[in-house]
């Protein structure tokens, strides 16, 4: 009789069952279960046809690359909003600082005319 290879996808089904029943119900921390979740659903069955194609050994050698690529393109995109959050704030700082130079401005002529209304109580 001759030997019958699993399929990708049974190892990968068979791998993902087995976390989930026992490396998943064991966890205490419901943020890494439901990272977890996140992770099977983002990633791994998302790019299912990417791990198959793999030379890979194992599916978990698989399943550990496809989780590092995805949270690096988190980071990465996480990284740019925040470099664009950092041009907007810069932004809205040297406007504001032109805003107090304007009032500081206003308020040295106001005190040096002697017709202006009295503004000393602020």
């Amino acid at each position: 009789m001759g030997r019958i290879t699993p399929s990708f996808r049974q190892l990968y089904e068979e791998t993902v069952a087995e976390l989930k029943s026992e490396f998943q119900a064991a966890m205490v921390d419901l943020g890494h279960k439901s990272a977890f979740d996140l992770i099977l659903r983002d990633a791994w069955s998302r790019e299912q046809a990417a791990m198959g194609n793999s030379t890979l050994p194992t599916v978990c050698d698989k399943l550990n690359l496809i989780a590092s690529i995805h949270n690096r393109k988190l980071t990465t995109g996480m990284a740019r909003e925040l470099k664009e959050k950092d041009v907007k704030l810069k932004q809205l700082s040297d406007r504001i600082a032109e805003l107090e130079n304007a009032v500081k401005i206003i308020m040295d002529k106001l005190k040096s005319d002697p017709n202006a209304p009295d503004i000393s109580n602020n």
